[in-house]
């Protein structure tokens, strides 16, 4: 074989670990896109799936708690905090969301239960 030949077949080579690369580039493009678009599904269908928070309304937190100012203090025991003095309105609606989020917090730990939230305490920002 000449050394033409050899450096057309080094060329062509070359020419074919180069098509290679934009291939594999554009089947992982592709691949990343696909697995981006399921977990954005997955997330959907499980937040579709969910139940709305169930109404509270001021005469109910009345019942349980007594008074406006011992319904702040259970909500403030609970970690619900607020940055200025709440309406009725607000609290009903913090509680209401507060027990959803626990309804789905138990469902989680008995799904994936783990020893080392022993004592864990969490604060989630609703902004």
């Amino acid at each position: 074989m000449g050394k033409k030949r050899i450096t057309q077949l080094l060329d062509q080579l070359q020419s074919n670990h180069q098509a290679d690369l934009q291939n594999a580039a554009t089947i992982f493009t592709v691949a990343q896109v696909a697995v981006n678009q399921l977990e954005q599904q997955s997330t959907e269908a499980a937040i579709a799936t969910l139940p709305p928070a169930r109404p509270i309304d001021k005469n109910e937190l009345k019942q349980r708690y007594g008074s406006f100012n011992a319904c702040r203090a259970a909500a403030s025991k609970q970690g619900i905090r607020f940055r200025k003095t709440p309406t009725w309105e607000q609290l009903a609606t913090a509680f209401a969301y507060f027990e959803a989020i626990q309804i789905l917090i138990h469902s989680y730990l008995v799904q994936h239960p783990s020893s080392h939230l022993h004592g864990l305490s969490m604060e989630f920002k609703v902004d």
